[in-house]
């Protein structure tokens, strides 16, 4: 008979707990997206620029959900170091440069609010480059969440038994870095291109 390992209320927290906050926050970005678009326009014109965007619009939404997910993890993780008291100082930055990037994932929104404040001619020039302003918001997705990983790798983050152990055998480091070289020359070709 195999011996399974029970998990404890705190371990159990840092499994469901990301999950729950991650597809909330997904459900979230989706519906305020459709919300501000909706009353903005109408719903006809929210769903057809989903239907235009849908594959940006999905890895965007996809993608703060994970970063949500990741960042819950990493608060958990950090509640129960401070109950041990074995919290350090770069545990504890993480959770900044998660929420620069989730912003930055949002940035493209401007669009669709800014002739409502009277920048006509700003929201113009981000209909124009909207396709970058929305790989920005990606590529600030993966940074984020590679960035996360690597950090929850680097400290030990994780449950022995858990899912986020597997991340022993990874080089983190060697991808947030190669998603940092590799997003920054995707976005400035894409750049380079809009420019034409």
């Amino acid at each position: 008979m195999t011996k399974y390992n029970k998990m404890s209320d705190s371990d159990k927290n840092l499994v469901m707990k990301p999950l729950l906050w991650g597809t909330l926050a997904s459900i979230l970005l989706l519906s305020a997206y459709f919300a501000i678009l909706s009353l903005l326009n109408s719903p006809l014109h929210a769903w057809q620029q989903f239907i235009l965007l849908w594959p940006w619009m999905s890895l965007l939404v996809i993608g703060f959900g994970v970063q949500m997910g990741l960042f819950t993890y990493l608060r958990e993780y950090q509640k129960k170091m401070h109950a041990e008291g074995t919290c350090t100082a770069a545990v504890a930055a993480t959770g900044g440069v998660s929420t620069g990037s989730m912003i930055t994932c949002c940035l493209h929104h401007a669009v669709d609010v800014l002739p409502f404040l009277g920048l006509s001619a700003a929201a113009i020039f981000l209909t124009k480059y909207q396709a970058f302003f929305l790989a920005l918001g990606i590529v600030s997705n993966l940074i984020g969440m590679t960035f996360v990983l690597y950090t929850i790798q680097k400290n030990g983050l994780y449950v022995p038994s858990g899912g986020m152990s597997r991340l022993r055998g990874i080089n983190l480091k060697l991808i947030f870095y190669g998603v940092i070289i590799g997003g920054a020359l995707f976005l400035t070709g894409m750049l380079l291109y809009l420019l034409k």
